[in-house]
Parts: structure tokens; C-alpha cells; sequence
């Protein structure tokens, strides 16, 4: 009779000790362009659970390797969910559920927002192919920036560096 009593309490506390945590990701927002926090180490069962801020984020499931390129049968809320930047609750949400301990590699699909550093990462390995090394190949996706300073007839500066006037500004050449 004890042994029964003591299977019935253990087996009553199993649920609470198997619950999974959830994690809480805010897309955009105040914090700018990025998925705060930028990433998660979730067990399995885990969910994460993704709100959308202000403007028109995806969450769109990638590769390290190619991190603001699409993966082909990967996760991908899409668009369609615009939020409108005055609007301070109702937000829309998205839940991906952990199914092992492998890196899951994600960004916005925004034009522009994943080589400005809008990644986001569930289990990123602490070594190898770390969040750090997935941001930094996002940001090289980033097209070079031009920054005009001074023109004259036969220079202009670019990134700081004097250029020499060609036919067009796309053909011209270091002085």
C-alpha cells in the first residue's frame, strides 16, 4: 500500500517536472533591428515564442553557412504580419517547438534587415560556428557604403578615399 501511495505522488508531480520552458523573443520593437535576446539555448520541448513589433518582420529559418538566404523547407512565418508602429499590445506571435539540440539559424527576411544584423539563433554552438561568427556573416552581406564628402571637376571621395572622375561614378578609379 505505501509503494502505491508513493507511485501516485510521483507520478502526479511528473507533469511539473517535465514542463518546457518558453522563451521569449521580441522581433523588432524598441530595440531597433534586431530579435531580442539574439539568441536561445532551449531544451527539447522548449518553445520559443516570437512577438512582432512595430513594421514587418519575418522569421525565416536559414543556414549558417548562407545566413540570409532562405532554407528550403524551413521555417518561415512570412509576411503579412505588419504591425503599426503606435500600436502598444495585440501584437502577433509565432511558436517554434524545440525538437533536438541542433542549431536553428534564423533572420528577418525584410529587404535589408538580416546584413544590418537581424539574426536570431536557437542553440548556437559556445564554439566553431558561434552566434558571433553567424552575425558577422550576415553583416558582410551588407552592400558597401558610399559616403560622398567633397566633388570637384576632377575628383570625389569615397569611404574617405579620393577618386578620380571617370565617364561615370561606377567607373571611376582610386587617385
Amino acid at each position: 500500500m505505501l509503494f502505491q501511495s508513493i507511485l501516485v505522488a510521483a507520478l502526479a508531480l511528473l507533469p511539473f517536472a517535465a514542463r518546457a520552458a518558453v522563451w521569449d523573443v521580441t522581433v523588432g520593437g524598441t530595440a531597433g533591428l534586431v530579435y531580442t535576446p539574439p539568441y536561445v539555448n532551449a531544451a527539447v520541448n522548449d518553445t520559443v515564442h516570437f512577438t512582432f513589433n512595430a513594421k514587418n518582420h519575418t522569421v525565416t529559418q536559414s543556414s549558417f553557412e548562407a545566413p540570409c538566404t532562405p532554407l528550403l523547407g524551413g521555417v518561415n512565418t512570412g509576411f503579412g504580419n505588419p504591425v503599426d508602429p503606435t500600436a502598444t499590445s495585440g501584437f502577433p506571435t509565432f511558436d517554434i517547438i524545440v525538437k533536438d539540440t541542433e542549431p536553428i539559424w534564423i533572420h528577418c527576411e525584410q529587404t535589408g534587415h538580416c546584413p544590418m544584423g537581424m539574426v536570431f539563433a536557437i542553440n548556437p554552438p559556445p564554439t566553431g560556428n558561434t552566434f558571433a561568427a553567424f552575425l558577422a556573416k550576415a553583416l558582410a552581406l551588407a552592400p558597401p557604403t558610399t559616403k560622398k564628402i567633397k566633388r570637384s571637376a576632377s575628383y570625389w571621395y569615397q569611404n574617405g578615399t579620393p577618386m578620380r572622375r571617370g565617364a561615370s561614378e561606377s567607373a571611376a578609379t582610386p587617385l
